[in-house]
């Protein structure tokens, strides 16, 4: 090879390697790999005050927060907050009523109509598949195969089930660990958000994300932070 032919490659060699340097960066994957896809939980409960077993209620959201480009964050939501579709809660009804998957704010509306105090738990850091299986249970709670009703099947039907059921058959776990309710409103779930932890839920607990929590409209409604298995006093009169 002469030194004709070894100076022209040289040149190529460069001016290939300045082109390959000037294009575009995949800034999604650079972005992705240093802000992963990250994603979150929180519990909620509420009952009337005073007490009335009709108004008690649980509930969680789930939350998958993408980066974006330019620095901020994409949020997807779901929520589990299964009630009769008319709100309207008949403790020892022993028929079924039709059920509804009822959003955040709907949920809210419902607690302020019943005067009801709402303690929650989290947001905590869960996992991907805890997220893309709350997914499948919203989408089979809204498909019209299930029904409501308040002392459900002790969970050994999923297509009759009740506030808490709805939600722990969201999870690899939870759904085995509570059957029947034998506390319901907050007490129970805040016996519940103890199995959740016991049972490895939670990504760095017990750290909480509050950013999260204001993010899907969580700061709405007046709430109480509550800690996993925390005896909550219940107002009788």
């Amino acid at each position: 090879m002469n030194h004709v032919n070894l100076e022209f490659i040289v040149i190529t060699i460069l001016v290939l390697v300045a082109v390959l340097g000037a294009l575009p960066q995949d800034t999604h994957a650079t972005t992705n790999h240093s802000n992963p896809v990250r994603y979150y939980f929180t519990l909620f409960a509420g009952e009337s005050e005073p007490f009335r077993p009709r108004t008690a209620h649980t509930w969680g959201v789930y939350v998958k927060a993408t980066p974006t480009i330019d620095g901020g964050q994409r949020y997807e939501v779901i929520t589990i907050s299964w009630l009769p579709a008319n709100a309207h809660v008949q403790p020892l009804r022993v028929r079924t009523v039709q059920g509804k998957n009822w959003t955040l704010d709907e949920t809210f509306a419902i607690m302020a109509n019943n005067n009801a105090r709402v303690s929650l738990w989290g947001p905590y850091e869960i996992n991907a598949y805890r997220f893309d299986l709350a997914g499948q249970q919203a989408a089979f709670l809204e498909s019209g195969a299930v029904r409501y009703r308040s002392i459900d099947s002790f969970n050994l039907n999923d297509q009759v089930v009740n506030c808490v059921h709805a939600l722990t058959h969201a999870g690899p776990n939870a759904r085995y660990l509570i059957q029947p309710v034998i506390r319901v409103g907050e007490p129970g779930t805040s016996r519940l958000a103890k199995l959740y932890v016991q049972n490895g839920a939670f990504i760095g607990y017990p750290q909480t994300h509050e950013e999260i929590f204001r993010a899907i409209g969580g700061d709405r409604y007046p709430s109480v932070q509550r800690q996993p298995g925390e005896l909550i006093p219940r107002h009788l009169r």
